[in-house]
């Protein structure tokens, strides 16, 4: 849910609040939405600060579940390429996407906790 600037929902005269300004977002996700949100929001095609307001949600769901944050991934490691070929970040061609696509598709866990 994200807060209104609507002057009809929150009786404060929209002239009043600037239009960048803050307001609250609130949601409920089950795993695969948080790993379909993630696909989008953590794209390098995703603007900066989306990435970085993503990010935090990864860090903070890698503190309850390391698995599923590790599956919350841009859409280039969920498809293995990258479909973005109008304006392609480049991140695909680099060894640290190769490096992350192994990670991703990883699913030995039990020699990575014992790290």
């Amino acid at each position: 849910w994200v807060a209104t600037q609507r002057s009809d929902r929150t009786g404060i005269d929209r002239n009043e609040l600037p239009q960048g300004a803050l307001v609250n977002h609130a949601c409920e996700a089950d795993a695969q939405a948080l790993i379909n949100i993630s696909r989008k929001r953590l794209c390098n095609c995703a603007s900066k600060e989306t990435r970085e307001a993503w990010q935090q949600v990864k860090d903070a769901i890698r503190e309850i579940d390391p698995i599923l944050a590790d599956k919350m991934v841009p859409e280039c490691l969920y498809r293995g390429f990258c479909p973005e070929f109008m304006s392609p970040c480049g991140y695909s061609k680099t060894n640290k996407y190769q490096e992350d696509l192994l990670k991703y598709r990883n699913t030995n866990y039990e020699v990575e906790r014992s790290n």
